[in-house]
């Protein structure tokens, strides 16, 4: 268990919900476990079905789990706050458990190939990981309201700095294509494209891979732009989508704890 929630766990009174509380973090301990195991199965071929049955075992593990939280909540006091954090927790952890087992599961069953069965099997393991993490945080936050998910998790650090370089990357080159298209001096134009090539290499691969494939789509478009007026129309459709975008992008779970603005 982390240092972080150790010394939470300290503090909370009266005794009997400092131990149930330390269980919950050692049960979402474990189920994060679980995932560790399955996560090197999805980088080859051959194991799918190991990581079948670690979801399966997770499934025993995580109604378990979530059967204790009722538990308690039925059978204990325990201040409001507590209590509607623990209800909100089972209900999460019964809802993404019927995501991963009545689609993201199935589909990696019937996927045409090894490689959507790794890609379903990955969402599936993504979705869990998320759920017990934020679970955690949110838990953690009940009792300090300052914990950074950051600071618990070294995945979502790694998550947070990319999104937060993807952001900014975006905001550059919106700004970049905005000005572009008002501007109609080569220079505007040409930081355009070492802007869009920056982005390229450096924020692409961090987009899911729909908006992947559009912007990868937009980029592609310049080369056929022959004109003045077919050149401004292509920038103002690209400046439009890059600022839907951007606003998907700052909504993402790891950058509601910092202060991100779409640009003006």
């Amino acid at each position: 268990m982390q240092p972080q929630l150790r010394d939470i766990i300290e503090g909370v009174r009266p005794a009997e919900t400092r131990e149930f509380v330390r269980g919950v973090f050692e049960d979402l301990g474990r189920l994060l476990g679980y995932l560790d195991s399955v996560k090197p199965l999805l980088g080859g071929s051959g194991a799918a079905d190991d990581a079948h049955f670690i979801f399966e075992v997770l499934h025993c593990e995580v109604l378990a789990a979530a059967g204790a939280l009722d538990y308690f909540c039925a059978c204990q006091e325990t201040p409001s706050e507590l209590s509607e954090e623990l209800e909100r927790t089972g209900f999460a952890l019964r809802h993404e458990l019927r995501a991963v087992f009545e689609r993201m599961l199935p589909a990696a069953r019937e996927a045409a190939d090894a490689t959507e069965a790794r890609s379903r099997l990955a969402e599936a393991h993504d979705l869990m990981r998320n759920c017990f993490e934020q679970s955690t945080v949110s838990l953690a936050r009940v009792f300090r309201p300052g914990v950074d998910a950051a600071e618990l998790f070294e995945d979502i650090r790694a998550k947070r700095d990319s999104s937060l370089r993807l952001y900014e990357n975006l905001d550059a080159l919106l700004r970049s294509t905005r000005y572009a298209e008002w501007h109609d001096e080569a220079e505007a134009l040409v930081n355009f494209s070492e802007r869009m090539a920056i982005f390229r290499a450096e924020s692409m691969s961090d987009l899911m891979q729909n908006d992947r494939d559009t912007c990868q789509g937009f980029m592609d478009g310049l080369a056929g732009v022959r004109d003045r007026r077919s050149l401004r129309l292509y920038l103002h459709r690209f400046s439009c989508y890059l600022e839907i975008l951007l606003k998907h992008v700052g909504q993402r779970s790891v950058l509601a704890d910092l202060s991100v603005s779409v640009a003006a």
